[in-house]
């Protein structure tokens, strides 16, 4: 999907709940609770969210960090004058800047979600490296860089660059298996060793405790939040979108085609004959009718800008994203004959009457106008024959191409 459209953030409420569960320790099997990480569509949308989230964070932790690290510096060149020399200056450059650069700038870019967690990554591992390599190197030309430089940064990976818990842990990883390595290989003591590696051992495990709880508090809230959202926008009895999500919905991505030059359609479609059908077999079963024709509704539209919506009682909609006449008439026959072949055991056949609406991006359409559309084709269809599509074109109905060639009901 190209970055400047508008993805669908509300997730399928089953789903949501079952990571809740999970987080929160309800039943279920799968993961161990201790892995934080979701599956499917919920993890890209949770790190979008964190990313954008923590943003001016990232930023005040870098000009902060900057500027601590401004006054450390500033302080040895006037004392120690541990830091002179060119060579650890330069490494300490190379290692120490173009990472943060990179993120700072990252974080003004338009949708910076797209681009801060990985520069995130990369930099993290980059930097985490360098230290250990310009401790070992400052060793080596007879000074010293403090082996503190690396909690400092095990604190940085863990709570400021925005990581999840497991990336920060495999960077923790990193330090606490190395650092005592380059101190063997400057020769240290095994006592200065020891000390080092129990002091950065333990920063980094009380930090992966805290950022654990963290962000499962963050997840938990994340889960809550889309939980709520998915409700208010979702019919309860169809989980397809109800009436008021799919027109505010709707308006968005016909705005959002007209900027793009996208052709979009409506496809209103209702279940023929359906009151008869809840007065013979009960409401129990038109229930079941309705659940069972709004799934076959929302595989009609499975891509990203695609939704599907009830509209109220037996009607739905479908909205067509980037999509032109001939194909919004083939996937409105494809529906159709889609639910004449649904068969709920014990009852009659179920069919649905279709009409087509489609805009170009020259045309000034809102969601309703495009559903009234809909609707006056629609309700041609049902006054002609049911169990076909009509299209609406030019302030006229006509047949679909299909049934024009014979090719329909």
């Amino acid at each position: 999907m190209r970055p400047d459209l508008i993805p669908d953030n509300t997730l399928e409420p089953t789903g949501v709940q079952a990571e809740l569960d999970r987080l929160e320790g309800r039943g279920g099997r799968g993961r161990p609770r201790l892995s934080l990480s979701f599956g499917t569509d919920l993890e890209p949308a949770f790190l979008r969210h964190r990313a954008e989230s923590v943003l001016m964070l990232q930023r005040i932790g870098m000009v902060l960090g900057m500027f601590l690290y401004s006054i450390y510096f500033a302080h040895d060149f006037a004392t120690t004058r541990h830091f002179v020399d060119p060579v650890i200056w330069g490494t300490m450059t190379v290692f120490a800047v173009p990472g943060n650069l990179a993120l700072f700038i990252a974080t003004f870019m338009r949708e910076p979600w797209r681009y801060t967690l990985t520069v995130a990554r990369i930099g993290a591992l980059f930097h985490t490296a360098g230290m250990l390599l310009l401790s070992c190197l400052a060793a080596m030309r007879g000074t010293v860089v403090p082996f503190e430089f690396l909690i400092v940064q095990l604190l940085y990976d863990f709570f400021l660059l925005g990581l999840v818990w497991s990336e920060a842990n495999v960077l923790a990883s990193l330090t606490v298996a190395m650092a005592p390595v380059a101190l063997m290989l400057i020769e240290r003591s095994s006592a200065q060793i020891f000390d080092f590696a129990f002091f950065v051992t333990s920063t980094a495990l009380l930090c992966s405790i805290g950022c654990h709880m963290q962000e499962r508090a963050q997840r938990i809230s994340w889960l809550r939040a889309q939980l709520l959202q998915s409700l208010s926008e979702r019919d309860p009895l169809t989980s397809v979108y109800n009436h008021r999500s799919f027109y505010s919905r709707g308006d968005k991505l016909i705005r959002q085609a007209r900027r793009e030059g996208r052709s979009v359609a409506v496809l209103g479609v209702d279940i023929d004959y359906f009151k008869r059908f809840n007065d013979v077999y009960g409401h129990l079963a038109g229930d079941e009718c309705l659940r069972q024709v709004s799934s076959i509704v929302a595989d009609h539209a499975r891509r990203p800008l695609d939704m599907a919506g009830r509209l109220g009682g037996e009607e739905f909609a479908i909205f067509l994203y980037d999509t032109n006449r001939a194909n919004a008439l083939s996937r409105a026959e494809d529906l159709r004959e889609a639910v004449k072949s649904l068969n709920i055991p014990g009852k009659v056949r179920i069919t649905v009457s279709v009409g087509v609406a489609t805009a170009t991006p020259l045309d000034a359409v809102t969601m309703e106008a495009m559903v009234g559309q809909a609707d006056v084709a629609l309700y041609r269809a049902k006054h002609d024959q049911r169990d076909c599509v009509r299209e609406w074109s030019d302030n006229k109905v006509r047949p679909s191409l299909q049934l024009v060639s014979g090719a329909g009901s």
